[in-house]
């Protein structure tokens, strides 16, 4: 691992030079590869199925080495305009796949999906397994699942995770093309309020290798279910589903109906969620974790003619009485609602295709301190917050938030003899809200710890572009620009003028930003396939990582945190090397992919007030910048199918984040060190999961039909020694944890059941906050449910 040293910015300037010049010739090459190749790259949406086969099955097409998903090199494939599109939802349908997923399964993408998941140790997971796994969010789904590598999450509670991928928690997230962003950052997250059956698919993109989501360095795509065509005529269709979970005797059920004709489609479908307290494992106790949740999603898309289409999707959801088992606060209710329309012309007379999307979405919440559930887990709240001048309750803390995202992207899609390129422009808008009152304090002036409401405009364009460059390789690239405008507000209800925040500098803030990357997959022969790339991007601190004025948000370890926002933040740069090696034949599927990444300006913490030095049981941190961090490790999997009807599958992943320049002072602290601490120059990065393992075996029906399957699997988590110690952070035990899952089809009924954590462990994962009792996970569990289609 390279050590910092005073030429990291030369070096790296050098570098992002090069790779610039490298860039550049790509994107303005394509006459003369048009000239060296006489292969034509055809439009991956406008492929019909039935086309798809021949090409798109065959084993040199397989792996992620050769080419992107969906690139297919075939003189007698369709030509763009051709009216085939209504057919992708009746391809997707009619699809058969196990519940259990597969170790890889990014070349069962649809073809219009395919190409986004082209970069190196990219994953897909899709709904089937939210059915056979038993998942709630889609976070859930994706750690859960065997075909996501180097994703960890935080279970914040049995439906609202945290997810992290390759240790990274702030970033974008594309629902259906709508940009999610959470109202508040330990209460709600970008993907809690996605229930895993309504998304179609899920790419995970662990890389700045994406110019089209905005600044970030890593992105997970979702596609919602998307409203189907019948070629033959009007049909409907619907489902009733159901599930049981004996540990928090939680409830899930779902109705769902679609239909539509050869122009028309629509899809409807209805969820609710309860759920009490758990257990956790061998000899332990209940963590009051209960919840409500009902969602509503709608999507109905219709033709204008054979190449214009349009879809539109609108979800609500309304979530109450939420218990969080590590967090100051509880949830009375948080209600989100999301639209998204989506135009599509696969003939425009300006280029090969065109798609815009126009999305809103705006969350709102309130809640408290007032359970007895969080009196019994975190004692110490009781015993700081004095009863209140109000009258209100021992404890009384309450939170209320308003969040909102809109925005639009517009995209035109050129095709020509060997390449295909993408030219877009977006507008991503965010404005927030948070207030926090804490009715101890005497002072009704001064007992509010906001982020006051904030504003963030981001108006960025972008370039993305694919080359076969020979019958063995594809060569992608892409660069982005963006300018970022954020603001607050400097009055705020129950905080004394002026806010904190304004030490010395203004609210008004201007970013901008670029990225640019390139990635090559080759086809070695034999079934083996190699991927590498290299990219840059940059990301603006959030609107709470500037904002906030000493807010209770659980972030570090300990839980019980209280945050300060520094305006003067600057944004993070990212420069990341990826190699990969897959092979796959008829019996056998195995990946490995290394990573190392250098981030400069990285946001972290600085601990200005210990736990214990105050008030005895939070801690205080500020954001701030560390010069250097790195983020470096590997995602291995492997699968053998034994016999047609016996496989064994395993997954390997370690990461490794270090803070290389700790001894760097915050400008909360002035001249003095970071968190108090003169004797520590690097540690690794808070947050980090250990080294993590799962094997296992399945047994499944061999015939086409699918019809059963069982799956035994542990999940082997290694000690965390690798910790933060200068933010408290404490080391973890390493544990193994067992289960086993199956289903059953019975014509248009599917049964599926499950044992989890078989051997009742008792244990928590390392991200678990250690707030009062400790949040530990649920021991054993048995669940049974089942779906019926008509």
């Amino acid at each position: 691992m390279p050590q910092p040293s005073t030429n990291i910015t030369q070096n790296s300037l050098r570098s992002l030079a090069a790779f610039g010049v490298v860039i550049l010739f790509v994107l303005n090459s394509s006459s003369l590869f048009s000239q060296q190749l006489a292969l034509p790259l055809t439009d991956p949406v406008m492929q019909a199925p039935q086309i798809q086969a021949p090409q798109m099955q065959a084993p040199q097409m397989q792996g992620r080495g050769l080419a992107a998903p969906g690139l297919v090199v075939d003189d007698n494939a369709p030509q763009p305009g051709a009216a085939t599109a209504k057919n992708e939802a009746i391809a997707a349908d009619a699809r058969v796949a196990r519940l259990f997923g597969e170790v890889s399964q990014v070349d069962e993408l649809p073809a219009d999906r395919g190409p986004l998941a082209r970069s190196p140790a990219a994953d897909a997971v899709f709904r089937d397994e939210a059915l056979g796994r038993r998942t709630a969010d889609v976070g859930d789904l994706l750690r859960r699942s065997k075909g996501a590598h180097g994703v960890s999450i935080q279970n914040r509670t049995p439906i609202v995770s945290d997810t992290r991928v390759r240790g990274q928690r702030v970033g974008q997230v594309l629902a259906s093309g709508s940009y999610w962003a959470p109202a508040r950052m330990d209460l709600d997250t970008m993907m809690s309020k996605i229930d895993s059956r309504l998304v179609e698919d899920s790419i995970l993109i662990k890389g700045p290798y994406a110019s089209r989501y905005g600044p970030g360095f890593r992105f997970v795509d979702l596609e919602f279910l998307q409203s189907p065509r019948y070629e033959n005529g009007y049909e409907g269709h619907g489902s009733t589903s159901g599930t049981y979970t004996s540990n928090g005797e939680q409830f899930y059920g779902r109705q769902s109906f679609w239909g539509g004709s050869d122009d028309y489609g629509f899809h409807i479908s209805y969820g609710h969620r309860t759920g009490n307290d758990y257990e956790t494992g061998q000899d332990g106790f209940f963590i009051p974790a209960s919840y409500k949740s009902r969602d509503l999603f709608v999507a109905y898309g219709f033709d204008l003619n054979d190449h214009e289409k349009v879809e539109f999707n609108a979800l609500r959801l309304d979530q109450t009485d939420l218990e969080f088992p590590g967090l100051v606060t509880d949830l009375n209710f948080l209600i989100t609602d999301g639209y998204e329309i989506t135009y599509t012309n696969d003939a425009p007379s300006f280029a090969d295709r065109f798609t815009s999307e126009v999305w809103y979405n705006r969350t709102r919440f309130e809640g408290d301190t007032r359970r007895p559930g969080k009196a019994r887990q975190i004692p110490s709240l009781v015993d700081a917050f004095q009863p209140s001048f109000l009258g209100a309750a021992d404890g009384s803390t309450t939170t209320d938030g308003d969040a909102l995202s809109a925005g639009y992207r517009f995209e035109s899609t050129f095709f020509s003899c060997g390449s295909q390129t993408s030219v877009g422009t977006d507008l991503i808008y965010l404005n927030q809200e948070l207030n926090e009152y804490d009715y101890y304090d005497p002072d009704p002036n001064d007992n509010n710890f906001p982020i006051p409401r904030s504003d963030s405009i981001d108006v960025g364009a972008y370039v993305e572009r694919i080359i076969q460059w020979d019958e063995d390789v594809v060569v992608t690239a892409g660069t982005r620009i963006d300018g970022v405008f954020t603001d607050s507000r400097d009055i705020v209800a129950g905080v004394p003028e002026p806010l904190s925040v304004l030490e010395d500098t203004t609210l008004d803030k201007e970013f901008l930003l670029g990225s640019a990357y390139l990635t090559a997959n080759r086809n070695l022969g034999a079934g083996w396939n190699s991927s590498a790339g290299m990219g840059f991007a940059m990301r603006q601190p959030t609107l709470t990582e500037m904002y906030a004025e000493y807010t209770f948000i659980g972030s570090l370890q300990r839980g019980l945190t209280f945050l300060d926002g520094d305006p003067e933040l600057e944004s993070e740069r990212l420069y990341q090397f990826d190699l990969g090696l897959q092979y796959t034949s008829d019996d056998v599927t195995f990946g490995v992919h290394g990573h190392h990444a250098w981030i400069q300006n990285y946001i972290t913490y600085d601990l200005f007030d210990p736990a214990g030095t105050v008030d005895g049981f939070q801690q205080g941190a500020s954001f701030v910048n560390t010069d250097l961090a790195t983020l470096s490790g590997f995602e291995t999997y492997g699968q053998v199918e034994l016999t047609s009807m016996v496989s064994t599958f395993g997954i390997l992943t370690y990461l490794e984040g270090r803070d290389h320049t700790r001894l760097e002072p915050s400008r909360h602290t002035g001249d003095t060190v970071r968190s108090g601490n003169s004797t520590v120059d690097e540690e690794p990065l808070p947050g980090i999961a250990p080294m993590e393992a799962r094997v296992g075996f399945l047994i499944h029906d061999p015939s086409a039909e699918d019809r059963w399957g069982v799956e035994l699997a542990a999940r082997i988590v290694d000690n965390q020694d690798r910790v933060a110690t200068t933010l408290q952070e404490i080391e973890t035990p390493g544990f193994t944890v067992y289960d086993i899952r199956s289903y059953r089809r019975f014509g248009n009924l599917l049964v599926t059941s499950g044992f989890e954590n078989l051997t009742n462990k008792f244990y928590r994962e390392h991200i678990d906050y250690r707030s009062g009792l400790g949040v530990f996970r649920p021991g054993f569990a048995f669940y049974v449910g089942g779906e019926l289609t008509y």
